[in-house]
């Protein structure tokens, strides 16, 4: 015997919790690929530099996107399913759509490095990297703690989970690519100043 509860309060609030972490996050791309194209770092290989982590950036961004708005579709559809058979509200959990698009690389006749700059780059991707990955808990635990019991709960938890790990999974590999790559970068051009 299965004990089935929606209290629609803890969903409508979960609900805003999650657009609003949702947001937050989409935010945090937009920020992250732009920090990766707008560090001052100036020249013909800058233009590639800040190409590729743009781009690294922006599919990263992508296909965590897709990561959220499974999310949120798995819970939506739980809860619809029980609203059908039982009735009650349904949750609303919003997911900007939108592209994160990184910024278009300035092509200039000079060589300008701040190269503190271009060493803090790697610290300041991975922190927002922490972020992402604590975000995507959060969410986890937020739909963990709502009112609401039964199967439908335990299946969108069970989904929620797997996406979240998913989640992670890219930023982890994500996070290596790109500070991989900056490092790489601050050694050449460190080198070169020698």
């Amino acid at each position: 015997m299965t004990h089935i509860r929606v209290n629609p309060a803890s969903m409508t609030a979960y609900g805003q919790q999650a657009t609003e972490i949702f947001g937050q996050m989409h935010s945090e791309l937009e920020n992250l690929v732009s920090m990766a194209v707008e560090v001052q770092y100036f020249g013909p290989n800058a233009v590639d530099f800040k190409t590729k982590c743009g781009q690294l950036a922006q599919n990263f961004a992508q296909n965590l996107h897709k990561d959220m708005a499974a999310m949120a579709e798995a819970v939506r559809v739980s809860v619809s399913n029980i609203q059908g058979s039982l009735g009650g509200a349904t949750v609303a959990i919003q997911v900007d759509g939108k592209a994160v698009e990184a910024p278009a690389v300035a092509s200039v006749d000079y060589v300008d490095v701040d190269t503190g700059a271009l060493e803090a780059l790697g610290p300041a991707v991975g922190t927002k990297f922490t972020m992402l990955e604590g975000q995507l808990d959060e969410h986890l635990s937020r739909l963990t703690s709502t009112d609401w019991e039964g199967n439908a709960k335990q299946q969108a938890v069970s989904s929620v989970s797997n996406f979240t790990t998913t989640a992670k999974g890219r930023c982890a590999e994500a996070r290596e690519q790109l500070t991989t790559y900056i490092n790489d970068q601050v050694e050449a051009v460190t080198a070169a100043d020698k």
